[in-house]
This record gives structure tokens, C-alpha cells and sequence, in this order.
């Protein structure tokens, strides 16, 4: 059996092209963002090492021709690699979904690739891909469907405005605001501004800043439902401070019961229909109340660590499991193993 496994920052996608706003506008290769392709490079070499455990399955990848040492690393460990020219991004990309039996999408928000990565997938045919459904991939995708989606299951978010050439209502919203790409990844191009100094064109969201530490928990969805995996804390940095630069799980019992309760809600809540792997909720916990951020509906940066754990007992469950095997029972369909 064959699995593709495509990060589109290393696998040949770096060059395609961004009409984003903001800090987002200047990007027009990948490459030239050291810690994006660290992060994506990390990323590819993980999910590929533990997809190997699986059995009886061959893991192809495609890497950017300019990053011949992720290639030849790859390589030694067995996985076949097809080397992409990024002028071309999607030649490639297409060949190897049309020959794996399933296939996994890693790509950034910005400016709707994975979405657009993930339909050229679902072209090349039906129940190859390992990723969310349509209606859960567009409240992933864009920041605004996500704040209207909450808004009607009653799902708590900070309270929010949409800003369109510099025109919308923030008498609702506290003086700090949080300014949002609406097709954003990994934080960059958010930053905190007063309500007296939004940009006056561009299409952005703006949400109240909300006062807390940065958490997130992830399930893995299957043909039963879904298995939450233990909470992850988060560390932000970069320039503005929204950037991710790392974690580890949560060791605080409260913690994690109060996001455990609030997770298990909010995936119930989500419109997963025949969704598939990995799927991310970021969140805020406040002294009093857990706010949802984001849905990330791909693997995300907490996907290694928490496949070293041995085993863990998921959250409404009695038997024990682990990452390896949940990911099977989502690629394979196959009973998860305990």
C-alpha cells in the first residue's frame, strides 16, 4: 500500500504565489523563511518516520529541488522521494495521488493553498485522502466562516469584527485588538493594534485580545468517531508575539480536565461528516472561561512528541492506545488496536 504524504513549505509548493494583505504580501517563496521550512522540513521527516510503523506500506513524499539535504535524508530511511522543481508544483503532486492508495495534506492556510491542495487531491480520486471534510475544512481555512460557525453552535470565541478597507463597527471590542490575516498561518502577520490604528485596506479580522495561556488539543478522526490525544501548551514568539515556537504536554491536572470537557464538545460540535487524521482546536484558557481560536484541520507541530508517548489513555475512553495506531485506523479504516 502506498501513502502519499505531502508538505507543500519542502514539497515543491514553496513558490506558489500569495495576494495575501500585510506581512503575508511579501511572500513569494517559502524557502526564504528559515523557520518555516525548518518547521515544515520537521514535520515531513516526522510523520514519515511514524508512518513506517504502519504495515505493509511504502511512504512516498515529494521535496523541493533546493533541498537536496531533507531529500537524501529521507532517502536513507527508506521513503521514496520524487524531487520537484517549485516552477512546477504540481505536476508531480498530482502523479503521486493518482498512484498512492491514500494520501496525507500538510500546507499552510495562507491564502487557501490547502484548501486548494486538498481539492487537487480529492480529484484524483475518492477516499484517498486522509484530511478533513469539505464543510470542516472551510471554518479551518477562513477566519471569518470559523467565527460565524461558533457564533451559531454557540461555541465561546472572542468577540470579533470583520475589516474590510478599513471599514467595520469595533464599538463592541475592547481598545486592544488582535489583528488577523483571514487566510493566516502560523501567526505570522498577527499583531496587536489599538482600534484607532487599523489598516485602511486589505481585508483582515479583528478579534478582542483575550488574556490567557495558549493551549491546544488535537483528536485523530476515524471510521468510529474520534480519539483525543493528551493537551498540548504552546509557547509564542516571534516579532508580535503569535508566532509558535514550541510546547510540551500539559502537566497540570486541572488544565487538562477543563480542556479535555471543552474539547470533547467542540469536536462533537464540528461538521466532520467523513473527515479523516489529525485535526487541531488551538485555544485560550482564561481563569474562567476557554476560548477556541482555531481549528486546524491538518497535522500541526505537537504531531512528534506526541507520537513518542508510549501509550496514553484518550479522554472518555478506558483502554489504552497511542498515536501509531489511531493513525492507522484512520488511514487503513482498519479496528484501532489497544
Amino acid at each position: 500500500m502506498k501513502l502519499f504524504i505531502y508538505e507543500m513549505v519542502c514539497g515543491g509548493g514553496a513558490a506558489l504565489p500569495s495576494d495575501c494583505d500585510g506581512e503575508l504580501a511579501e511572500i513569494d517563496d517559502f524557502l526564504t523563511l528559515p523557520a518555516l521550512v525548518a518547521d515544515g522540513s520537521a514535520m515531513l521527516l516526522s510523520v514519515a518516520q511514524y508512518c513506517q510503523a504502519l504495515p505493509a506500506v511504502e511512504i512516498v513524499v515529494t521535496v523541493d529541488s533546493r533541498l537536496e539535504p531533507l531529500a537524501s535524508t529521507l532517502k536513507s530511511r527508506g521513503v521514496t522521494v520524487h524531487v520537484v522543481d517549485s516552477r512546477d508544483p504540481w505536476s508531480r503532486f498530482l502523479v503521486a495521488c493518482r498512484d498512492a492508495d491514500r494520501c496525507i495534506v500538510i500546507a499552510p492556510e495562507l491564502n487557501s493553498l490547502l484548501l486548494l491542495a486538498v481539492e487537487k487531491c480529492n480529484a484524483c480520486g475518492p477516499g484517498k485522502l486522509i484530511g478533513p471534510d469539505q464543510d470542516l475544512l472551510a471554518i479551518g481555512v477562513d477566519k471569518v466562516l470559523l467565527h460565524q460557525w461558533a457564533d451559531t453552535h454557540e461555541i465561546l470565541m472572542p468577540d470579533w469584527a470583520h475589516l474590510r478597507s478599513g471599514n467595520c463597527d469595533v464599538s463592541h471590542l475592547d481598545d486592544t485588538i488582535v489583528l488577523k490575516p483571514i487566510n493566516g498561518t502560523g501567526g505570522i502577520g498577527m499583531r496587536k493594534v489599538s482600534s484607532h490604528g487599523l489598516p485602511s485596506n486589505g481585508e483582515w479580522l479583528l478579534e478582542e485580545f483575550v488574556r490567557g495561556e495558549s493551549y491546544s488539543v488535537s483528536a485523530i478522526f476515524h471510521q468510529d468517531g474520534f480519539t483525543m490525544v493528551p493537551p498540548w501548551r504552546q509557547e509564542l514568539g516571534g516579532a508580535y508575539g503569535f508566532e509558535y515556537v514550541g510546547g510540551s504536554i500539559c502537566d497540570d491536572e486541572n488544565v487538562t480536565q477543563r480542556l479535555n470537557e471543552w474539547a470533547f464538545a467542540v469536536f462533537n460540535s464540528l461538521p466532520r461528516a467523513n473527515s479523516r487524521g489529525w485535526i487541531s482546536l488551538d485555544a485560550i484558557v482564561a481563569a474562567q472561561e476557554i476560548y477556541l481560536i482555531e481549528v486546524n484541520p491538518r497535522i500541526t507541530s505537537s504531531f512528534d512528541s506526541l507520537c513518542e508517548l508510549a501509550s496514553f489513555v484518550p479522554y472518555q475512553e478506558l483502554q489504552s492506545t497511542n498515536v501509531t495506531d489511531l493513525m492507522s485506523a484512520a488511514i487503513w479504516g482498519n479496528e484501532r488496536s489497544t
